[in-house]
């Protein structure tokens, strides 16, 4: 499979964009909703997260949600949106807690991790856990689960000396470690206790806890 890049006018969009959500953040509902899930406002500001209050015209259906934008050094090359609503998204119809833009295609979160010289790297399911391992030290990319995980990703990963998946602690979570250490052998998964995700882990147990459990 490949991946056609965005055009430089995609991407100048995207990062007018980002730069706009980003500016409508303080105050918004997505503030109050990355407080209670322990992330800084030191992370949101790395990670450029927004609120989309006033779409940029065609993001109409993107209203009220958080906005996560994919960088590269490029710049923007996707926003991801999800919604924090109070409410189980699985329960309504024709309603999804994520949404990407038509077109776009699966993405490494936080790719520029790839550029540190370090040795050892986590992959994390879901931005939003990526955020909470880097926030707490720890070089993590992520990926949207575990059908999102692209045969062309390995050749990404195979220069460090190990790859811990920080699984979620369901089914799902150890079929992203599966799916990694399938075809690399410096792999290992560090699975999160039942039902719970890097996020969860963190809230409840905190930083420390977290940074001995995936061994960092």
């Amino acid at each position: 499979m490949t991946f056609s890049p965005p055009s430089k006018q995609r991407i100048a969009f995207l990062d007018q964009a980002a730069a706009t959500y980003h500016k409508q953040l303080d105050g918004s509902p997505a503030a109050e909703y990355l407080r209670k899930r322990g992330l800084s406002q030191d992370s949101a500001q790395s990670f450029r997260l927004g609120y989309v209050a006033s779409p940029l015209s065609g993001h109409e259906r993107y209203a009220g949600l958080l906005a996560i934008p994919y960088i590269n050094r490029q710049g923007t090359v996707a926003i991801r949106y999800r919604c924090i609503s109070d409410h189980d998204c699985k329960e309504i119809d024709k309603h999804s807690k994520y949404a990407r833009e038509p077109g776009d295609d699966a993405k490494i979160y936080n790719i520029l991790t790839l550029t540190l010289p370090v040795p050892r790297i986590a992959i994390c399911e879901g931005e939003i856990d990526t955020i909470t391992a880097w926030q707490s030290g720890i070089p993590a990319i992520g990926v949207a689960g575990a059908q999102n995980w692209k045969p062309m990703f390995n050749r990404l990963i195979r220069g460090y000396t190990e790859v811990i998946t920080l699984a979620d602690g369901d089914t799902a979570g150890l079929k992203l470690a599966d799916a990694i250490a399938e075809k690399n052998e410096h792999a290992t998964t560090c699975q999160m206790p039942h039902d719970l995700d890097v996020n969860q882990y963190y809230r409840e147990h905190g930083q420390a806890a977290l940074l001995e459990k995936a061994g960092f």
